[in-house]
């Protein structure tokens, strides 16, 4: 399955997580969702561990956020009321369907996450909205713009842990206050340094590869 995966391309694989996310909200039944899961477990199991539980803690606090929010004060057959909580036969269905809903499509994510790079699927969107371009919208411009940002990003960020672990260890600070007022002084002109000459970032970037 992941080497069916593989040979299609980043458009195919783009188009096919958007049909899939279509046929969610179609086929709403707990005999499709069922389906649906067996084939993307299936799928995932030819993903590397560390890869699926990446995440897993957000993830798994936003399921039940949507399990609870669809399945309390939810008018129908009461199944249980105590106090400021009311669950319903009806309450509960609802919550199953759309929690599992939610679930099918961050799998669905994953595993086109998983073999595709976020530089590939960037790609597809831009050469599946090439058309637009004869209308005057400035597709190509626009994940151009992107793209940049998205290679900045990275750079930023170890801009960011170097400059932070040389202030800690040269300033020393002492208590939680302190650390905050120092690590305002360093993020400050260092955003304002990301806004206004970006390419440094990327320069930098460069040259540590070559000394790798």
């Amino acid at each position: 399955m992941r080497r069916a995966a593989d040979a299609l391309s980043p458009e195919a694989r783009l188009i096919s997580y958007l049909l899939f996310i279509g046929s969610l909200f179609l086929f709403s039944g707990p005999v499709y969702y069922l389906f649906a899961g067996l084939v993307l477990a299936l799928l995932l199991t030819t993903i590397e561990f560390r890869i699926l539980k990446a995440g897993w803690i957000p993830v798994s606090i936003f399921l039940i956020f949507t399990f609870v929010s669809n399945a309390v004060h939810h008018p129908g057959r009461i199944i249980w009321n105590s106090g400021p909580v009311l669950l319903t036969g009806e309450g509960l269905e609802l919550a199953s369907l759309r929690t599992g809903r939610v679930l099918l499509m961050i799998a669905g994510v994953k595993f086109l996450m998983a073999t595709t790079t976020v530089n590939g699927i960037l790609g597809a969107v831009e050469r599946l909205l090439k058309p637009f371009e004869k209308a005057g919208v400035p597709v190509k411009d626009f994940f151009d713009t992107m793209g940049l940002t998205m290679r900045c990003f990275p750079l930023l960020k170890d801009s960011i842990a170097r400059t932070y672990k040389e202030m800690m260890r040269t300033e020393k600070p002492k208590g939680f206050w302190e650390k905050v007022r120092l690590t305002a002084l360093f993020l400050l002109p260092l955003f304002v340094e990301s806004i206004l000459y970006p390419e440094v970032f990327f320069t930098d970037g460069r040259e540590r590869e070559k000394t790798d």
